[in-house]
């Protein structure tokens, strides 16, 4: 991290790498296949990293205000920390462009989203839910305003006050919507189609129990590059039974499609009953 930050992803040699860790260039290889192997790997830790102590946080007591704003400074922190990284890496365009980079991006995506989305349940409780997604967006857009600022022109921004100021404005904006009566401008079903499942619905014990089966016997039988198709409709499936209202014709289609590949078929079966009784 220390060189990409300093010398950048492209210009820094894997033989630096190793000389910096006190290793061999061959024994760098028994670890990483490549130096994009690492970058995925570096970017892989601090995404695990952050969002643990973010979970961790929750857990400490306090509000849900207060625990809200305990979580921000954490995830707000973590990005202030690696600045000068960030800045040599939007320089230098050095993440590649993957299956990988891809799926860890829509990963964080979602997973910041749905930091926003808990925390804003708790502190105002069922009323704030068709707003949830508007909220999200804004947050986030004001946020990474300040970051350009700290980034590319070194403002002094420190992450408590950040955080302190982020919860100030989502109780103007929550009360404001409310008091409006608004109509939001993205719903959550919207939102949930472009990033992933934002708002849970709560599943009965079997139905999940089922859901995470097929996803195990697909990745079992079956791998993405051979079969897009098969894993393309596990994914709608999901991301639709994860929304307020699923839509009875996406869920019955995608199930169907399941039940073509022979190692699903009495999983998703099971699971097509249960939904049909559930007049789902």
């Amino acid at each position: 991290m220390k060189l990409f930050a300093s010398k950048g992803y492209n210009t820094t040699s894997v033989q630096e790498i190793a000389d910096e860790c006190h290793m061999s260039k061959g024994a760098f290889y028994l670890y990483f296949k490549s130096k994009e192997a690492l970058l995925i790997s570096i970017l892989h830790y601090y995404y695990d990293k952050v969002f643990t102590r973010i979970h961790e946080v929750q857990t400490e007591g306090g509000t849900p205000k207060e625990a809200y704003r305990k979580q921000l400074t954490v995830y707000y922190d973590n990005i202030l920390q690696q600045k000068d990284f960030i800045k040599m890496q939007l320089s230098d365009r050095a993440l590649p462009l993957n299956e990988e980079t891809q799926q860890l991006a829509k990963q964080i995506r979602l997973a910041t989203i749905q930091l926003h989305i808990d925390n804003i349940k708790q502190v105002y409780g069922d009323a704030a839910i068709p707003y949830m997604a508007d909220l999200c967006l804004t947050i986030e857009g004001m946020s990474h305003v300040y970051f350009e600022l700290a980034i590319l022109y070194d403002f002094q921004l420190e992450a408590e006050d950040l955080a302190a100021t982020m919860i100030h404005r989502i109780d103007d904006l929550m009360g404001g919507m409310m008091k409006r009566n608004d109509h939001p401008l993205i719903s959550v079903d919207q939102a949930s189609d472009w990033f992933g499942p934002i708002y849970e619905r709560s599943f009965d014990p079997l139905t999940e129990s089922l859901l995470k089966e097929l996803r195990e016997l697909a990745e079992a039988h079956f791998e993405v590059k051979d079969e897009p198709d098969l894993f393309e409709a596990l994914g709608i499936l999901e991301n639709e039974l994860n929304k307020q209202k699923p839509r009875q014709v996406i869920v019955k289609g995608m199930l169907y499609q399941l039940k073509l590949y022979t190692p699903l078929q009495p999983v998703s079966g099971s699971l097509l009953r249960i939904l049909k009784e559930d007049h789902l």
